[in-house]
């Protein structure tokens, strides 16, 4: 099969969030691979979510990215991180908080060292 994408995608394994917005809890989700573009992430329930969202990298909330569902599959999706945040600028503004979580997290890292950065995955 043809690779279609501009950027190379690193595989990693790292624990985040799907921020859904409106005040209703994250949920859990693992990211797969990424790249400057985009990613797989590892969720539950993949048709539940939004075609929309923000990605948040810590439960703090402080490294976010804003998504579209490109594609959907039993126990993942796809995403295209989007440019512009100006949609999730009152999100970005509200004070770091920890954020609620609605569902169990697939397989995450168990150390720090398994745990990277998206901007230096995407940079590699």
């Amino acid at each position: 099969m043809f690779e279609k994408r501009k950027d190379i995608r690193r595989v990693v394994s790292y624990p985040a969030f799907i921020d859904l917005g409106g005040g209703r809890p994250a949920v859990k989700c693992a990211l797969c691979d990424a790249s400057q573009e985009g990613a797989q992430l590892a969720v539950a329930n993949p048709e539940a979510l939004p075609d929309e969202f923000i990605l948040a990298l810590s439960s703090d909330g402080a490294a976010r990215r804003r998504c579209r569902v490109t594609w959907r599959a039993a126990d993942s999706i796809g995403v295209q991180f989007l440019k512009d945040m100006k949609k999730s600028a009152r999100a970005l503004r509200r004070p770091a908080a920890r954020i609620e979580l609605e569902q169990a997290p697939p397989t995450a890292p168990q150390s720090l060292e398994d745990q990277v950065d998206i901007d230096e995955i995407a940079g590699r």
